[in-house]
């Protein structure tokens, strides 16, 4: 699968020389195009069949941030993963950029909720390994470069061992982005940090995002978090999942912690917390039984 890279000088510049990012314009922007065709994905589990998630069609434009809201047990990793090409869905089709997605492939990055970085690189090593194995000239410039990006350039040498869970997750997001997917899944990825770090990663987040326009998918169960980060909105069922409903996030961007104060920020609240709070009361009360 075709994905776009970033003008060639980037990967020429010295690791002591600053980041020069590669910014589009939102008429330029046009891989990141997914699509989901009824998709539906059941597992076998204790010779029962169990459906986690059922005929989903949804479609995501090219430089959207879209994030996936529900609550536990819904689906929206399993449908993040599938989006990943981690999962095969039982029954239905995924495209990206209308290329159907069979496997793993470079057109995603991922970030999980707990780092997936490998203990035994540094963190250079680390952002690097993606680029070097793709057969980026530079590789390792390229990982200087989305370090920088992420503000750790002075950790390239520590191991991920030796970096908080906010710096963990930073050097996360940098590997994700250095072979220039079109589109980063992120599963929760900012779900074990501290409130404070947490609020940081998301500020950060959006600079990011703001600078490469990637698609994102974004899975959350924190209504602010969805608020605050997305365009879109995808509320889902409890199990099996399906998109129970779509809310538009029409806030202004850039995005500040301040936004939660205004009254459009209060309204789309009020309108994500009815959807969600009777899919929560379900999936609490079939816990239960």
């Amino acid at each position: 699968m075709a994905f776009k890279k970033f003008p060639i000088a980037a990967y020429a510049c010295p690791e002591t020389a600053p980041l020069q990012p590669f910014q589009q314009h939102e008429a330029e922007i046009t891989q990141g195009q997914i699509s989901l065709k009824n998709v539906t994905v059941s597992f076998q589990r204790r010779h029962q069949k169990v459906t986690a998630v059922e005929n989903v069609n949804l479609d995501i434009k090219a430089g959207e941030f879209v994030a996936l809201l529900g609550a536990s047990g819904c689906g929206k990793s399993t449908l993040l993963n599938a989006i990943a090409g981690i999962v095969k869905p039982t029954e239905g089709s995924i495209w990206i950029d209308h290329q159907q997605v069979t496997e793993p492939n470079p057109a995603c990055g991922v970030v999980f909720q707990h780092h997936s970085l490998f203990p035994w690189m540094t963190v250079l090593q680390n952002v690097s390994f993606g680029p070097k194995m793709l057969g980026f000239p530079a590789a390792r410039s390229v990982g200087m470069q989305f370090l920088t990006l992420v503000g750790l350039e002075k950790f390239k040498n520590y191991y991920p061992s030796m970096l908080s869970g906010g710096m963990q997750q930073r050097v996360g997001i940098a590997r994700a982005l250095a072979t220039q997917p079109p589109v980063l899944l992120m599963d929760e990825p900012f779900g074990a940090l501290d409130a404070q770090t947490r609020s940081i990663m998301q500020e950060e987040l959006l600079k990011i995002w703001t600078t490469f326009k990637t698609t994102v998918v974004f899975v959350t169960h924190d209504i602010d978090e969805a608020i605050f980060l997305s365009d879109r909105i995808c509320i889902m069922r409890s199990t099996p999942g399906s998109i129970k409903e779509e809310v538009m996030v029409d806030l202004d961007r850039p995005r500040l912690p301040d936004v939660m104060l205004t009254e459009q920020y209060i309204k789309v609240r009020k309108k994500v917390l009815a959807a969600i709070r009777q899919e929560s009361l379900k999936s609490f009360n079939h816990q239960s039984h």
